[in-house]
């Protein structure tokens, strides 16, 4: 039943701003009465953290696999890809990085039961790793174009939080012009 009411809810999270959800919402859409939600959560914030974390344990993988591809291109591509990735990560999951953004209490709930968070420190870990020689001696085209990308998940993170402040294409052209200003230099 706690599949059923968690599926129910992540369906739920793809139409409606968490914010709005309601309990009954929860209970039509899966099938069980209100009471039992209760049964297994102790509020609907617990659903919508539940649901959250099922959706980037999901997504995990996926971008696991995706960040390694983008690993190996050339820098400019490389900053492409993650553009790319970004903005069709924040463009699905706006709802989301903006609950968590109002509510950083869950947010730290829901990395706990999630491995999302290590594989971001799994990610920098290989990175500086693999960098090392070359922040020791100096920027080169690689480094500045991994600094791009940390960079730029902050910056796209903010934009989704905030709502939006201008079209997408707008906001992805910003980043572009950004990226081949820091290549060219």
């Amino acid at each position: 039943m706690v599949a059923n009411i968690v599926a129910a809810t992540v369906e739920l999270l793809r139409t409606m701003d968490p914010e709005s959800i309601t309990t009954n919402h929860i209970a039509e859409a899966a099938g069980v009465s209100k009471g039992s939600i209760y049964q297994y959560f102790r509020v609907k914030d617990d659903v919508i953290v539940a649901a959250m974390r099922d959706t980037t344990d999901r997504l995990t993988p996926r971008l696991r696999t995706e960040l390694s591809q983008i690993a190996l291109l050339p820098p400019a591509e490389m900053i492409d890809s993650a553009i790319d990735l970004l903005i069709g990560f924040g463009s699905e999951h706006t709802a989301m990085i903006q609950y968590l953004a109002k509510h950083p209490d869950y947010s730290h709930e829901m990395e706990r039961g999630s491995d999302l968070p290590m594989l971001m420190q799994t990610m920098v870990t290989m990175h500086v790793r693999q960098y090392r020689r070359h922040y020791r001696g100096g920027l080169d085209v690689e480094n500045i174009a991994w600094m791009f990308i940390n960079s730029a998940i902050a910056t796209t993170m903010l934009y989704f939080e905030s709502g939006r402040p201008m079209e997408v294409a707008q906001f992805r052209e910003g980043l572009s012009q950004m990226a081949s200003g820091l290549l060219a230099a």
